[in-house]
């Protein structure tokens, strides 16, 4: 229990530390961090959907200095505002040295720059899913993320079981469908029949609906999806309740880019002294409920959003 408790608190602590605009997320990224960190990661993993490794260098225990979060690399006239690099900007404060991995993929070339920049992976590469620039069966063990921009999600599965070793492990990120009834804001767009208010609230949810809707499906279904493309389940984990879902999808989104525009406005020690106020101010309450409302500590609902499954090659 100790040792789950300071897994909890320091993983809250660095993606707060990362996301501080956006307290929820910590919730959300520790949640999924746990989940994923209880399969098993012996031996050399091949990362797939990486996005820019800030979230896996974190869960495996990396750190990143106080003054260092994702709204210094912004660019908010972008509909996703972070979608951009600047080199030698990122400075990780801890060198892994566990897990193993080997190789780490995303389909976008600045996820690329900041990955190799992080260096939890030995080596890092720009590619589409669907289509791996790898051997077959040349792959020991897969740690699938939750890939953002991905086409055909089928598709990337069984290539993701082409390049791996038969017997060799899977682990995946991935969605309930309970989560597809928790999206505040694209409801919102829904209800409104007024232009002005429905455009806003799409706006704020920025597709993000549809695109997690097509990666969202019961264990069931989850199962049956992966034995059809020749994988077999050997463990299920779930977690985060849907009322942490909705404040996740919600949170500071209104005025994020005014907080943003206000923090990134200061002097580098001057915003550096006003975020660790405010990351104090939130850290007692986020972790107060995490405890109530992950479904990790305490049950508070039977249903859940995330699902994390360790699948083996047949």
């Amino acid at each position: 229990m100790i040792k789950k408790l300071s897994f909890i608190l320091s993983r809250l602590w660095q993606y707060h530390n990362l996301y501080f605009l956006k307290p929820f997320d910590a919730v959300n990224d520790t949640l999924t961090a746990r989940l994923i960190h209880q399969l098993d990661w012996e031996g050399s993993v091949v990362e797939i959907g990486s996005g820019d490794g800030v979230y896996s260098y974190i869960m495996h225990g990396g750190t990143f200095p106080l003054w260092f979060d994702r709204y210094w690399l912004t660019d908010l006239s972008k509909s996703d505002m972070y979608a951009s690099h600047i080199d030698n900007f990122i400075k990780p404060s801890k060198k892994l040295t566990t897990p193993n991995i080997e190789l780490a993929i995303d389909e976008r070339d600045f996820h690329v720059a900041k990955i190799k920049e992080i260096g939890f992976a030995k080596n890092a590469m720009q590619s589409a899913y669907e289509q791996l620039p790898l051997e077959t069966e040349g792959v020991h063990k897969i740690f699938y993320y939750t890939a953002h921009g991905l086409e055909d999600y089928g598709k990337a599965i069984e290539e993701a079981n082409r390049i791996l070793k038969k017997g060799g492990k899977m682990l995946v990120l991935l969605f309930d469908k309970e989560v597809t009834k928790h999206f505040i804001c694209h409801q919102l767009s829904l209800s409104f029949t007024d232009e002005k208010r429905k455009n806003y609230f799409a706006k704020l949810d920025n597709g993000r609906y549809e695109e997690l809707y097509k990666i969202a499906n019961t264990v069931e279904d989850w199962e049956q999806f992966f034995s059809a493309r020749g994988f077999k389940l050997n463990r299920t984990i779930k977690g985060l309740s849907p009322l942490a879902w909705k404040l996740y999808d919600t949170q500071t989104r209104p005025f994020l880019k005014s907080l943003i525009r206000f923090f990134n406005w200061l002097p580098k020690y001057l915003r550096t002294f006003c975020k660790i106020m405010w990351m104090l101010s939130c850290y007692p309450f986020i972790v107060l409920f995490y405890i109530l409302f992950s479904n990790d500590i305490i049950k508070f609902s039977n249903k859940n959003c995330y699902l994390g499954f360790e699948l083996t090659k047949k």
